[in-house]
């Protein structure tokens, strides 16, 4: 057990991602920081990453030796986008897919925590987003603990994530839509993406498995997209088809 801490303030980290990238194995801390993570082979490495944070790099016997882990924050030096009334679009537009019927279901594929479900959304011109939503085929457990990740996708590629703090889902379990306000965070999209939930806490012993998602034909960015464990690699899973999770963004187009 160990604690991720902000190296500059020696406040805990919330939701931290820990990966052994070479057993495909993994975990997310708590809230505060706080993690366990179970091992075998002392001499593998464990990669540490948390949004807003320098990622860093230990061997387990390393890392079993501090009871905290320090990482460095991120000084963002990104351009300023000004999105005023006049310079967005008329009518709201969706982007990705929804149904208006239930269709087929989809789940995590894994019960690890740090796993994670994204669908690719195609953005075609700049655009100001509203919200992002997920459409829940079927819940039925105790309460939801999800990250929303949204990252560069470019020719089939997942890029590093664009967020630059939380966005968390913690709510009842439900069967619906979770629509999740992005209005406060002022993000303009200029490029295509892929928009993920991450499961990062288990309330009860059913996990995640009974909780799966809509799914619709993906248009031209077809395909569902998984990470099995924290700081894993994305892979495409062709199981149901060309078909993806009814994840979506609802925006406008900026003039």
């Amino acid at each position: 057990m160990g604690q991720v801490i902000n190296a500059d303030t020696g406040a805990g980290i919330p939701f931290t991602n820990l990966g052994i990238v070479s057993k495909g194995e993994g975990t997310v801390s708590d809230k505060d920081g706080v993690f366990t993570l179970v091992y075998t082979h002392p001499n593998d490495e464990v990669t540490i990453s948390a949004i807003g944070f320098e990622s860093r790099s230990l061997s387990l016997e390393a890392l079993s030796e501090l009871e905290q882990i320090g990482l460095q924050p991120i000084v963002y030096e990104t351009a300023w986008v000004e999105v005023s009334a006049e310079r967005i679009g008329g009518e709201e537009k969706i982007y990705g897919v929804r149904n208006r019927n239930r269709g087929l279901s989809i789940g995590f594929g894994n019960a690890q925590l740090g796993t994670e479900i994204g669908a690719p959304i195609r953005i075609k011109k700049p655009s100001w987003i509203k919200s992002a939503n997920f459409v829940l085929n079927h819940a039925k457990g105790d309460s939801l603990l999800l990250r929303v990740n949204i990252y560069k996708f470019d020719k089939g590629e997942v890029g590093p994530n664009i967020l630059q703090e939380n966005i968390i889902i913690e709510q009842e379990q439900r069967r619906g839509t979770i629509t999740v306000d992005l209005q406060p965070y002022n993000l303009v999209l200029e490029q295509d993406v892929l928009l993920s939930l991450e499961w990062l806490r288990n309330f009860d012993e059913t996990g995640n498995k009974d909780i799966t998602f809509d799914t619709k034909g993906g248009g031209r960015l077809k395909g569902t997209y998984y990470r099995f464990y924290s700081n894993g690699a994305f892979q495409k899973m062709d199981t149901i088809g060309p078909r993806k999770p009814c994840f979506y963004f609802i925006g406008r187009e900026l003039e």
